[in-house]
């Protein structure tokens, strides 16, 4: 004979509980009440970095510095990070006094990373792309003025930095630009020595003169066979078909006319040479006397040799010994030239291996002159400020409320934690008692219905006890406020400027209260 708990029940439960709802709910709120009036105040400054981009477009001069917003920003603020700059920016605004003894440079350092914050604005919302337009930059303390201060000072940081690494940057690419052709220069150089060492190694055989060398070879080649049957003639005793005798008679004369002269020639120099050791002519006319000499020579030898291959000079023997010698010499050249057309094709396989290594270098010289001049000009607009930059939007100003602790929403969390508990130790204290207190707990433990009902009669002792268990109550809840006004009062604010400040801002939030 199941029956559901009716208000009565309920009632009941909350007059016999109370002081257990009571107790916990207003130690849990008194606690949130000294937290949120201990809790120090927190204030955060925060200044805005536009991101600019280049003032040239792009298609007209590239930039020097390829890596995007975002990563320059993590690199910037891993260094910002790092622990001798906090430490410089904390002993520059003396930061963390109030930590006292606990107050260490690693302390600093971490207290310092958690304070700042920056967090970058992109377009990723608004469209497909994700490009950062800029970001801001916070900084988090008790003291709102030095906070503003510090976040300042970050910003100022950041923007040195970034100018920092952009000329850093541009100047390192426009360096290896400049290394690199002077390695180039050396190595076409040393290339362009190869390639002379080497056509004069092989002049002979040089593809360029294979033309000429094959028409000499076809030549020589036809005046060989000339002196064959010059000499086949000449030891067969027909010395009359080697005379050409139009022209024997005219060399001749040649002959005579130039042996006279070179006599001639020659006893003036010995008559010139003790005068002109002596001073008294010139030294430069004997010089011009000795090329006449020379040239007379010449000329001399020229016409006793074509009238060797004519056959008119000498006898027999001798022109058959001078037309071998001249056969020899030409198939002498002869050999050479057939030598020489035989080595052109692997002379010229290397000659183009190194002429082609050559355009290589030739043409990756061009291209990183060509890097190098974008480099420069990359550099340039790095130094004029065209590229790239980071502009101040918004300084960091001095905050005119604290963002931290949200005393409202520790409020509410305080209320609602210390009426769960209240209600939470009913409900327990209530499911572990076992007493009949009425006529549905008579019946779900007997599966009767009683027939009767006799009410319980309270005596005189047990209200006592009952009264003393509300004094009690009441005088526990006093003492716990009054314990967190006196640490109120110690150790955060005094009561009275508390008060104070209280009715302040009661009066700017109701202007009717006087």
């Amino acid at each position: 004979m199941d029956q559901d708990f009716d208000i009565g029940t309920y009632l009941a439960i909350a007059k016999r509980r109370w002081p257990y709802f009571l107790l916990p709910a207003v130690l849990v709120i008194a606690a949130t009440v000294a937290i949120v009036l201990v809790l120090p105040r927190s204030y955060e400054a925060k200044a805005t970095i536009l991101v600019e981009s280049q003032r040239i477009p792009s298609k007209l001069v590239a930039p020097t510095v390829t890596s995007g917003a975002e990563e320059r920003v993590k690199v910037i603020e891993q260094r910002l990070k790092a622990r001798s700059n906090l430490l410089d920016i904390a002993g520059k605004f003396d930061l963390y006094q109030y930590q006292g003894e606990n107050r260490t440079p690693t302390s600093i350092v971490d207290a310092m990373r958690r304070a700042i914050d920056i967090r970058q604005i992109d377009v990723g919302r608004m469209s497909r792309s994700s490009e950062i337009i800029g970001f801001t930059v916070s900084f988090a303390y008790r003291d709102a003025t030095i906070a503003s201060r510090v976040a300042n000072e970050l910003v100022t940081s950041i923007l040195t930095q970034n100018v920092e690494q952009r000329l850093s940057r541009a100047s390192e690419t426009s360096d290896f630009f400049q290394k690199q052709l002077g390695e180039y220069e050396k190595e076409l150089l040393e290339l362009e020595n190869r390639i002379a060492d080497y056509k004069r190694e092989n002049e002979d055989a040089l593809p360029e003169t294979l033309p000429y060398r094959r028409n000499q070879l076809a030549q020589l080649t036809a005046q060989i066979a000339e002196i064959d049957q010059k000499l086949r003639l000449a030891r067969d005793g027909d010395t009359d078909a080697l005379t050409d005798g139009s022209g024997k008679e005219q060399l001749e004369y040649n002959l005579q006319s130039k042996q006279l002269a070179y006599d001639s020639f020659v006893e003036e120099r010995d008559k010139l040479k003790p005068l002109v050791e002596k001073g008294f002519v010139p030294k430069q006319r004997l010089v011009a006397l000795e090329r006449q000499i020379a040239q007379t020579e010449l000329e001399l030898a020229s016409i006793r040799s074509r009238m060797a291959s004519l056959g008119v000079l000498g006898n027999t023997e001798d022109t058959i010994k001078f037309l071998q010698r001249q056969r020899d010499d030409l198939a002498a050249i002869v050999s050479d030239l057939t030598d020489s057309i035989s080595r052109t094709p692997s002379v010229e396989a290397a000659l183009s291996a190194l002429t082609r290594d050559y355009q290589n270098l030739r043409d990756e010289y061009t291209q990183t002159k060509a890097k190098f001049a974008d480099a420069q000009i990359g550099e340039r607009l790095e130094q004029d400020r065209q590229a790239e930059r980071f502009e101040v939007l918004e300084q960091a100003t001095v905050p005119s409320a604290p963002t931290k602790p949200n005393r409202k929403k520790i409020m509410v969390a305080g209320l609602g934690g210390g009426f769960a508990l209240g209600i939470g130790l009913v409900v327990l204290l209530e499911l572990l008692d076992n007493s009949i207190r009425g006529v549905s707990d008579l019946e779900r433990r007997l599966q009767l219905r009683p027939i009767g009902v006799i009410p319980y009669i309270v005596t005189p002792a047990e209200r006592r006890w009952t009264m003393l268990k509300i004094g009690g109550g009441a005088v526990a809840c006093i003492a716990i406020v009054a314990v967190g006004l006196i640490a109120v009062h110690l150790y955060y604010l005094p009561l009275d400027l508390l008060a104070e400040r209280g009715w302040q801002k009661l009066q700017s939030r109701m202007p009717f209260v006087s």
